[in-house]
């Protein structure tokens, strides 16, 4: 009996001991934003005492201000209750901030650039329940609502013509269905990833829009002897009625097809597959190799393999909590005529 009960005593832990937290001081310098300031990091915790069965939860936020009075203020989560069984996810956000709008199609000139400046508050949630193994079933909801502070006097949101160029709000709805069968939420060595999405926006639901979107999106990891990652993602997005410009599906940014500015492709559909190969480095230090090809399109005769966009690159992960898995990513994009760094934590997929 005295066995028995160290053993229990042993799988039963006080996760307070294992939550971790992390902040990262930031400074950078734009001609759009003159001198910025802010810090980004993460909370990672273990709701459930039994830690060993239990996915780690994590929210991730990040915070900046600039000379121009500039803010972003914005927290991914990821959490998981009551033995797995319920699953959220989604962020928090308030954006008061210069963007970049860079036309709509998978043809638009690659010189073209207008920038808009646009406050707005976000909220993004996904509320799922097991339904058996490795399988969830829930709603997703979604708000942001676009106040306009300054547009381009010679660009084309100015002219009101384009879907989204007025103030107005998305209020979606809708269901999500879900597979996980990662070994790790944060880092994965195995297993795969797999979801579908449905909602809508319209007026009868709070929005000043009316559209739906169809979302899917697979990833697919395996290793050797643990050590050498390989990662595969693939995303299919479509979207039918008066979709505003900043809801289409883009290219581009820390996710997709990374060396693209953010947004710089954008339409009713997008379709895209990356694949990346992660690779210890030094202790806690990895280092990855990545590409994708893509295109986003607006009607199903344009899904077709011209015109496609290719991006490629390099990284470097830092292991900030081997509890948890959570990484600091830098990654290093190239594409055609584009190319960035890009500074966050968590992976692109």
């Amino acid at each position: 009996m005295s066995f028995l009960a160290v053993k229990g005593e042993n799988l039963i832990r006080d996760t307070t001991k294992l939550n971790s937290f992390r902040v990262i001081p930031i400074a950078f310098y734009t001609p759009d934003t003159r001198w910025g300031f802010g810090a980004g990091g993460y909370f990672s915790f273990f709701p459930q005492r039994n830690w060993n069965t239990t996915r780690p939860s994590s929210v991730i936020f990040g915070l900046s201000y600039t000379q121009n009075k500039q803010l972003l203020l914005y927290a991914p989560f990821n959490i998981v209750l009551t033995k797995q069984k319920l699953w959220l996810t989604g962020e928090l956000g308030y954006y008061k901030y210069i963007f970049n709008y860079l036309g709509i199609g998978n043809q638009i000139p690659n010189e073209y650039i207008e920038k808009y400046s646009a406050d707005f508050p976000r909220i993004k949630l996904n509320t799922m329940y097991s339904i058996c193994k490795f399988q969830y079933l829930g709603l997703r909801y979604a708000f942001d609502d676009f106040t306009y502070t300054k547009l381009d006097s010679t660009g084309e949101l100015i002219q009101g013509k384009i879907v989204g160029s007025k103030n107005g709000n998305i209020n979606s709805f809708g269901v999500v269905y879900s597979i996980d069968h990662r070994d790790w939420i944060n880092y994965p060595t195995k297993g795969f990833l797999a979801e579908v999405s449905y909602t809508i926006d319209n007026s009868k639901l709070g929005s000043d829009f009316d559209f739906q979107k169809w979302s899917s999106e697979a990833s697919y990891y395996t290793s050797w002897k643990q050590k050498i990652i390989l990662a595969a993602n693939l995303q299919f997005v479509y979207s039918d009625g008066d979709i505003p410009f900043h809801q289409m599906p883009s290219i581009g940014g820390t996710k997709r097809l990374r060396g693209y500015f953010d947004g710089k492709y954008r339409d009713n559909g997008l379709s895209i597959l990356q694949v990346e190969l992660r690779f210890p480095l030094w202790k806690r230090i990895k280092w990855v190799a990545f590409a994708g090809v893509g295109k986003v399109f607006h009607t199903f005769d344009e899904l077709n393999f011209e015109k496609l966009r290719y991006n490629s690159g390099l990284g470097l992960r830092f292991e900030m909590d081997p509890r948890s898995k959570i990484h600091l990513r830098l990654d290093y994009g190239f594409a055609k005529q584009s190319k960035g760094f890009y500074l966050t934590v968590g992976e692109a997929f």
